[in-house]
């Protein structure tokens, strides 16, 4: 292939991120959960076998409050953190299945090594947010940190 063919991202979690859904990882609803907020639990149920990045993003995150003014960020925040902002520990709702027909060959180019900003931060020092907010797709934070506290 010729590198015409190919779609390129950054290397940062937002380059990341897109990379991981390039790569043909789509984002579900996961029927086993139930997410405290009715309104949009009913909502999720009417196209559970839709990925949400295939649905109405506007009609989905329509009356969500979050720390971002972006709705489709709130949205994906609540699904993966629901009632986070408020203090709760739900379980995410998402479920991440990869669609090999869906990948779209691209590459992830960067001056430093992938990640950004992780990397010039002190030895110490887990996150410069809070420990759930920093989760890349298909990661779950707690997991990559179990033993890393004092």
């Amino acid at each position: 292939r010729s590198i015409s063919n190919y779609l390129f991202t950054g290397n940062g979690p937002s380059g990341i991120c897109l990379s991981y859904l390039l790569s043909g990882y789509k984002p579900y609803f996961d029927t086993a959960t139930v997410h405290p907020n009715p309104i949009l639990y009913r909502k999720l149920q009417e196209a559970k076998h839709i990925p949400i990045t295939e649905q109405a993003m506007e009609y989905l995150s329509e009356g969500l409050e979050g720390r971002s003014r972006n709705p489709v960020a709130v949205l994906f925040d609540t699904l993966l953190h629901p009632n986070a902002d408020f203090g709760y520990d739900f379980p995410p709702v998402l479920k991440w299945r990869k669609d090999k027909h869906q990948q779209i060959p691209h590459l992830v180019l960067g001056k430093g090594t992938p990640g950004g900003a992780w990397h010039a931060m002190e030895g110490s020092m887990l996150t410069v947010s809070l420990g759930i907010w920093m989760e890349l797709p298909g990661v779950n934070y707690r997991d990559l940190t179990n033993g890393l506290r004092r």
